[in-house]
């Protein structure tokens, strides 16, 4: 039987050799993960966002009742007698006869006249503020559709349209038309986004009788095509004791371009 032996050559060029091939692979390894970390940065998150559903973005300005009105001018009239001047003065002709006597005519007579003239004095009269009582009445009111042209709710504009390439764009008002106080609340929108985007915002702050929030809100993926819908929903879960359930929703329609 031949047996064949292999001898390893360890010498100390062979060794160095191999050392700086293992390291230069190393080296290789790292820089194709830098790589793949880099691709998988810029464009992985693109390809994630294109999967996802509309991002919304809005803002809110408060706007408290009007303040009381002034004091109410009371009017007060009062009769002040004034002095007159003789308004008529009597005389009485007098009468000759056929004899021959004179009968002067009596002297004249003076009347006094009263006339009454009113005078106006004003009184200021302080109206105290009227308490919180009965129920709240929150109502929403869209006021205005457009687009945006980023993803920034200053960024705004009305019209009737939105623009291809830009972003959809709503503004609506919350008033509390009641005669009582809110406590927190919220309100839904449904907007015209590709997929549909339907979202609760809660925990809104407590409208006063009279006070208004107005809203600025902003979406992205608009759904093209004409007559899209948006629409506003506020108390959706009715947990307001509200005097008039019938006036918390309200939509508006816009055509947006592809």
């Amino acid at each position: 039987m031949e047996i064949t032996t292999t001898t390893t050559d360890k010498t100390p060029r062979r060794q160095a050799a191999l050392s700086a091939l293992a390291i230069v692979g190393f080296i290789v390894l790292i820089l194709i993960g830098i790589g793949l970390a880099i691709y998988a940065a810029r464009f992985v998150p693109v390809a994630l966002n294109r999967l996802g559903t509309g991002a919304v973005s809005f803002s809110s300005v408060f706007t408290p009742a009007e303040e009381a009105p002034e004091p109410e001018a009371v009017v007060v009239v009062t009769e002040t007698s004034v002095p007159f001047e003789p308004v008529a003065t009597s005389t009485e002709t007098s009468v000759v006869t056929v004899t021959p006597t004179y009968t002067a005519a009596p002297a004249a007579t003076t009347r006094t006249v009263t006339y009454t003239q009113p005078s106006t004095v004003t009184v200021p009269v302080t109206v105290p503020p009227q308490a919180p009582y009965g129920r709240a009445d929150l109502t929403v009111e869209i006021t205005a559709v457009g687009y945006c042209t980023s993803d920034r709710v200053s960024s705004f504009r009305r019209g009737n349209e939105v623009p291809d390439g830009e972003n959809g764009g709503i503004q609506f008002q919350v008033r509390n038309a009641g005669t009582n106080t809110s406590g927190q609340w919220d309100f839904e929108y449904d907007l015209p986004t590709s997929p549909a985007l339907s979202r609760t915002v809660s925990n809104q702050r407590s409208l006063g009788a009279g006070d208004r929030v107005d809203y600025t809100l902003c979406f992205t993926e608009p759904r093209s095509g004409n007559n899209r819908t948006a629409r506003i929903t506020v108390d959706s879960g009715r947990d307001v004791g509200e005097s008039n359930e019938n006036n918390n929703s309200d939509s508006a329609q816009v055509d947006i371009e592809s």
